[in-house]
């Protein structure tokens, strides 16, 4: 029998958590299986609005029965005619994520880390320690990769705010946060940045995808 590699502990924190993640929020699943062709076609578009403009697309233009299915599959939320498409947020949170053009915001960590490799664009993340409020700022490149002298400057929380996962933006991403080093042995479950990173892009790597073939 052939010898099955071991992997290290880096790898284990961050398959254990990618797949935590698709159990929670199985959007890539619910986009390619679930949601109707004809809706598929309006969540790319909307896609491809947050990547062209870095603004939230509005409700007019979209055909009302699509979106009212993705949202239904928890795939977008919309906040005053706004339309929110994680890893892109309608609405202004505790997470920035400053670009050389413009300041987006996230959900979750997550999320933020996921920004620069979908807009192909450097990035400096800012936030407070969800433990103590002290300011975390670390940067990355337009291939969602920290600085070296950076990796160090928070850890992703993962905390239960909710019984029930129904909503992504109300259920589990605001229990996704930064929080600073020193606060991780009092909690259950982190990840490093470069291993929060590696999560973050695996996870939304479809929308890449679906974006790469309607370009070719």
């Amino acid at each position: 029998m052939p010898h099955k590699p071991q992997l290290n502990a880096n790898s284990q924190a961050i398959i254990a958590a990618l797949m935590g993640l698709h159990r929670a929020f199985p959007l890539e699943r619910r986009i390619g299986k679930e949601a109707c062709d004809d809706t598929r076609e309006t969540y790319l578009a909307i896609l491809l609005r947050w990547v062209q403009t870095g603004t939230a697309p509005l409700t007019t233009g979209f055909d009302p029965g699509s979106l009212d299915e993705l949202v239904a599959l928890d795939a977008i939320f919309i906040v005053n005619e706004h339309i929110g498409c994680p890893p892109f947020c309608a609405t202004p949170t505790d997470i920035q994520v400053h670009f050389p053009h413009e300041t987006l915001h996230a959900l979750s960590a997550l999320d933020a880390l996921a920004l620069p490799r979908m807009l192909n664009a450097p990035a400096r993340i800012e936030t407070r320690c969800a433990m103590s409020g002290e300011t975390i700022r670390f940067a990355l490149t337009e291939n969602g990769e920290l600085l070296p002298e950076e990796t160090g400057a928070a850890v992703v929380a993962f905390q239960k705010v909710a019984s029930n996962i129904n909503r992504y933006a109300l259920d589990l991403a605001p229990g996704i946060r930064f929080v600073l080093p020193l606060h991780s042995n009092t909690l259950r479950q982190t990840l490093t940045l470069g291993e929060a990173s590696a999560v973050a892009n695996s996870f939304y790597a479809f929308q890449r995808k679906l974006l790469k073939d309607t370009a070719s």
